[in-house]
């Protein structure tokens, strides 16, 4: 099994601490997305560590592209065996007070993006032997997330375990902790988009090792100190 991973989203420092803690457990590193120039300084830093990359310009909305994209990860780095797919849940407001074009934004685009990239990816690593999709929900240090997008991120993680554990793929989904508890009181402060980046590296390093083998369709939440 090859050890390439792929991570999708923006230039965030999510990306960043995610892309170079898995080169440094020996992941070569293709970064994927739609500003190609957000990813050329973390490449650098991955081919620092001595394994390669690749920054690969793709719109995670269009199939053709997400498609076009992995083919040239394959050709270029080898079939992955981790996909990694950083997704922006900031809150975006009360719903009510949502346009359309509002609603598409914010929950719509990025969970189509999200189907393409896991749908792009499962050839490639079924020929590879398996692999792990992990996905981040990354509020960015935000007050508010958008809680449509995580909880269907959750749903679309256990459909996942469940339907490609069979394969030898298995899925988790990393977000910040829960605000309120059942009673409606703070349980955890949450973390800074510092914390929450470094956090979400160290779990995705853990769960890309040999030591999560048997975990599967596992919902993590990165809390604050």
């Amino acid at each position: 099994m090859s050890q390439v991973a792929i991570i999708a989203g923006a230039g965030t420092d999510t990306v960043a601490a995610t892309a170079l803690a898995l080169a440094a457990d020996g992941f070569d590193v293709a970064l994927l997305d739609a500003d190609e120039s957000a990813c050329t300084t973390t490449a650098a830093r991955v081919e620092d560590l001595g394994r390669r990359a690749l920054a690969v310009r793709t719109d995670w909305t269009d199939e053709e592209s997400a498609d076009a994209a992995i083919e040239r990860v394959c050709a270029g780095l080898g079939e992955p065996s981790v996909l990694l797919t950083v997704v922006p849940v900031a809150g975006s407001g009360q719903l009510h007070a949502l346009s359309r074009e509002q609603w598409t934004e914010t929950t719509a685009v990025p969970l189509r993006a999200v189907f393409l990239a896991c749908r792009a990816v499962l050839d490639p690593m079924i020929k590879n032997g398996g692999g792990r999709i992990i996905t981040v929900a990354d509020a960015a240090g935000a007050q508010t997330e958008n809680a449509t997008v995580r909880t269907a991120l959750e749903g679309l993680t256990r459909a996942l375990a469940i339907e490609l554990a069979p394969l030898g793929i298995t899925a988790h989904l990393l977000t910040a902790p829960l605000s309120v508890d059942q009673l409606g009181t703070r349980t955890a402060r949450n973390p800074t988009a510092a914390e929450f980046s470094a956090r979400a590296a160290r779990t995705a390093a853990m769960l890309t090792g040999t030591a999560a083998d048997s975990l599967t369709g596992q919902v993590l939440r990165m809390a604050a100190p």
